[in-house]
């Protein structure tokens, strides 16, 4: 009969995490909390009951097999000194370094503390041991010394004290990495709202648009009033919103609109040809959005794809949900991938790695060529209500 070579791939999965927790022992356990914790302690006082219950039954069964020792009370006594030993050994010196962690003094305080702790429960246990031990040569004596101290080392918390040390050093480094990523998220806000005050302020924008109501007065007053008005308004809305929406992680889907509504008001007076169109059910207009990624999408749409073409150009600005994502929608029908939009710009770039940070996966953007012609850029993100500010 043949034998597979080659074992099962269900029968090598991990257990589920769940199935494992339920099956895990209280040493197991205890390891998935801070060494010297209430909570670690307790886990890991219940993994030493079953030893000790089998080590009193090993003395007992011991005391019964020496019928001797009834007879010579100071042997009974020793052997019986080997049980608070171990007790004192397992439990006093973990049992005080859960209580110097439960102080909160800096690091290098309860670290000493901690050893201190050990040392006390080993030191008190080494102090009983002295009852089990027998008078020998120097020699010997010697040796039962050596080997007792690795002995009360070890039931001390030798090993505990190097898992309190490793895990120290690991969360400490956590610690850090959560750092770094909050500082590198904070950066890339900052970044992201100095790239769109750059791109507000540019002389490119403001130029043009200068330059178009200068143009307007001339052949057209009623016009170049327009671009001024639409101007202001594109000004109100975005200094504003740069000042204070970019401090804040999520704002009101409803400010982005209006900003993208009045930035494209002034595109549309400085190019005629440009047709716009931004929709959004009212029932959405209030969901917290990260701030200035929607206008980003708009502005990369007007530079990469509408101002290189020639003839009517349009954007549309939906908002949809579907299921339990919002979905933020810039279509144009400009030159598209053509014109070297790869969707690998910094201005993208920035979005997606604050997506990332923002929804952890759970959000995303995307850039894809349409039928007609030109690009669709969409950020899908999780529906969010905007957290309520507390009196």
């Amino acid at each position: 009969m043949n034998r597979p070579t080659v074992p099962d791939a269900a029968n090598e999965q991990p257990i589920p995490a769940r199935l494992a927790g339920q099956l895990a022992g209280w040493s197991a356990k205890a390891r998935q909390y801070p060494v010297f914790s209430r909570t670690w302690f307790a886990y890991r006082a219940r993994s030493f009951l079953l030893p000790v219950l089998s080590f009193t039954l090993f003395l007992l069964v011991l005391a019964s097999l020496m019928p001797s020792s009834l007879s010579k009370p100071a042997e009974l006594v020793t052997l019986f000194a080997v049980w608070p030993l171990v007790v004192v050994a397992l439990f006093l010196g973990r049992w005080l370094a859960v209580l110097v962690c439960q102080r909160g003094w800096p690091p290098r305080r309860e670290l000493a503390g901690v050893l201190a702790a050990l040392l006390i429960g080993v030191l008190v246990a080494g102090y009983i041991s002295q009852f089990t031990r027998v008078q020998n040569s120097p020699s010997e004596r010697l040796i039962n010394g050596i080997v007792w101290a690795f002995v009360l080392l070890w039931l001390g918390g030798v090993g505990d004290l190097i898992a309190y040390l490793r895990q120290r050093r690991r969360l400490q480094d956590a610690h850090l990495f959560e750092q770094m990523e909050r500082y590198k998220d904070e950066r890339n806000q900052v970044a992201m709202r100095l790239s769109l005050l750059a791109s507000q302020v540019e002389p490119h924008f403001l130029f043009n648009t200068l330059s178009g109501v200068r143009a307007a007065i001339i052949s057209d007053p009623a016009r170049g009033v327009a671009i001024i008005d639409h101007l202001v308004d594109y000004l109100r809305a975005t200094i504003p919103q740069i000042r204070d929406d970019g401090a804040q992680l999520l704002v009101p889907l409803a400010s982005q609109l209006d900003a993208v509504s009045a930035y494209l008001g002034v595109i549309h007076t400085r190019l005629p040809r440009l047709a716009f169109r931004v929709d959004c059910p009212d029932e959405l207009r209030h969901c917290a959005v990260p701030p200035l990624m929607l206008i980003s999408l708009v502005e990369n749409a007007v530079k990469h794809g509408i101002e290189p073409k020639k003839g009517p150009v349009e954007i549309v600005v939906r908002v949809s949900r579907r299921d339990q994502q919002l979905v933020l929608a810039v279509a144009d029908d400009g030159i598209g991938f053509g014109g070297g939009a790869s969707g690998s710009g910094i201005g993208l770039s920035n979005i997606r790695e604050r997506l990332q940070h923002l929804y952890q996966g759970q959000a995303a953007l995307t850039l894809t060529a349409r039928e007609q012609g030109g690009l669709q850029a969409s950020i899908n993100l999780p529906v969010q209500a905007l957290p309520t500010k507390e009196s």
